[in-house]
C-alpha cells in the first residue's frame, strides 16, 4: 500500500499521511483538502 503525504500540516503543525486509496475519493483527508484537489483528481485513478 503507497502512502501519500498531505503538503500542509493541520493547526497544530503536524503533517500527515494517508493511504493511497484515500485519494481522490470525495472525503477530505488533508488539512486543506489537497486529497480532492479536482486538478489532481484527473490524473488519479483509484
Amino acid at each position: 500500500m503507497e502512502r501519500f503525504a498531505c503538503p500542509t500540516a493541520d493547526r497544530m503543525g503536524r503533517y500527515h499521511c494517508i493511504d493511497d486509496h484515500a485519494l481522490c475519493d470525495g472525503f477530505i483527508d488533508c488539512p486543506t483538502g489537497e486529497d480532492e484537489d479536482r486538478q489532481a483528481c484527473m490524473f488519479y485513478k483509484t
